[in-house]
């Protein structure tokens, strides 16, 4: 269940000289400033305008900024041009951010490993291969020669790349498959092999 909607932040509040429009009492209003933010789990993700509020301590009427006589509102637009976008505000961006470029130096990484065992293939390794878009399996490599790799596929398939680490325990067929090392290199050159595992 995703818990999402807006929430308010106090960023300024203060007494101001003018008198309140329902009592007419001297010095009893507080113009308050909130910072209106939408969240995702309650984590603050952007803000979305400010509200101004005032208040009056003796008869109690709270006026909204969108209801406020013009001095009233001339009050609550300096108290807001003082105020500044708290930083947290943005808080759930940054996680994002951090979660995308951290997914980035992965595959990147992965990659990099790829695209070095491929050149070095050794019997054992276990190659994690995308066969269509909602198709992935596993192939192992059991002998190595200098022309060429043999390999075993795996008896199952997944819907899922997640699921592939799953299928290792279920075996592999017995019958060996061979690649020339140029095929080998292509799979890679074509991304068919996501990621390769080695003891």
């Amino acid at each position: 269940m995703i818990v999402y909607g807006s929430k308010a932040t106090l960023l300024k509040s203060e007494f101001i000289s003018e008198p309140c429009p329902n009592c007419n009492t001297n010095n009893s209003l507080q113009m308050s400033v909130y910072q209106r933010y939408a969240h995702i789990f309650w984590i603050p993700f952007f803000p979305i305008g400010k509200i101004g509020v005032s208040a009056c301590s003796n008869c109690r009427q709270v006026l909204k900024d969108k209801n406020m006589p013009a001095s009233l509102k001339l009050n609550y637009e300096n108290l807001k041009s003082q105020t500044q976008i708290p930083i947290w505000n943005f808080a759930g961006l940054g996680v994002v951010a951090v979660i995308t470029l951290s997914v980035m130096i992965s595959d990147n990484q992965t990659k990099k490993k790829v695209n070095n065992l491929v050149l070095a293939p050794k019997p054992g390794d276990v190659l994690h291969i995308k066969e269509k878009d909602t198709s992935y399996t596993l192939y192992k490599l059991t002998k190595v020669t200098k022309d060429s790799v043999y390999l075993v596929t795996c008896k199952y398939v997944s819907d899922q790349e997640d699921g592939l680490n799953d299928l290792a325990a279920k075996g592999f067929d017995t019958v060996e498959n061979a690649l020339s090392r140029a095929e080998f290199v292509g799979m890679n050159t074509n991304k068919k092999i996501l990621d390769i595992d080695r003891k």
